[in-house]
């Protein structure tokens, strides 16, 4: 997600965020907590579990950027954070991201372009589901 920024704006991104480390089996965050933005896994794994029987949890490292999405919108986290090992992490605050999309048009035209393409992507995998699903035969 953070690629269409290019490197002008991702230096911008990253001197407007705050670098936390976190000791193994320390919470970094609940599934629910509102997202002031995404996080960056800069180094060490995170267990990711998510909130009410949505699916077993994973182990994320280094590049793993969570909650993306909380980068452009207002929204709540979507999985419960734990370190795993001892992590460095980088929380991307939504406020500069708004503010860099701003200042620079053209990555918020490719960002935009990749949402849509993201989307239409999960509305093919919905219809996808539906009718292999969702019209059960008929028995007649």
């Amino acid at each position: 997600m953070l690629k269409p920024l290019g490197d002008e704006a991702l230096k911008l991104l990253a001197f407007g965020s705050l670098p936390r480390s976190f000791k193994p089996r320390q919470a970094l965050f609940d599934a629910g907590d509102d997202a002031e933005g995404a996080v960056l896994i800069l180094g060490g794994q995170v267990r990711l579990v998510p909130g009410s029987h949505a699916g077993p949890p994973k182990v994320v490292g280094v590049g793993y950027l969570l909650d993306e999405l909380a980068l452009i919108i207002p929204m709540q986290r979507s999985v419960s954070a734990v370190a795993q090992t001892s992590c460095e992490i980088l929380a991307l605050p939504r406020e500069q991201m708004l503010r860099i999309l701003e200042e620079y048009p053209d990555a918020a035209q490719h960002l935009r372009a990749q949402l849509v393409r993201r989307t239409m992507s999960l509305i093919d995998d919905v219809n996808a589901l539906r009718d292999r699903f969702g019209n059960p035969p008929s028995r007649d």
